[in-house]
């Protein structure tokens, strides 16, 4: 099975590159990378889980869409939330993302994070098939 990184990993504000790609394609899934709610200056946007996670969504979309896809093509998401407390606001957050499109799967916890500001990341696998 060929596989095919769609998507290079974007810059941090430093310009170094973390050792990874944005999405990758395997046969009929595309594995996005986890996101954070960078915003075009590569800084966290919000402060509150909300916001960070309209921004972390906003950023899959964008990811989704360099690949020709969509959120409705999302059949697995796994999200990490840096406080408990945190997580009716980002479900809150997460259904007006999806609407009336079927949530896929998702399996979410508690952990800290790579970037101190971040309250969320969220990675996902899209089915790419036909």
């Amino acid at each position: 099975m060929p596989v095919n990184h769609v998507i290079k990993a974007k810059k941090r504000p430093d310009g170094t590159s973390l050792p990874l790609s944005g999405a990758v394609q395997a046969g009929d899934f595309l594995f996005l990378s986890g996101q954070l709610a960078m915003n075009a200056e590569r800084q966290i946007e919000g402060k509150s889980i909300e916001e960070q996670t309209a921004q972390t969504l906003a950023n899959i979309d964008a990811t989704l869409r360099e690949a020709g896809r969509s959120k409705a093509d999302v059949v697995k998401a796994t999200v990490w939330l840096t406080s408990t407390d945190d997580f009716m606001g980002f479900n809150k957050a997460y259904a007006a993302y999806f609407g009336d499109t079927p949530p896929p799967a998702r399996s979410t916890v508690c952990t800290a994070l790579m970037e101190p500001t971040a309250l969320i990341e969220i990675e996902m696998l899209a089915y790419v098939g036909d």
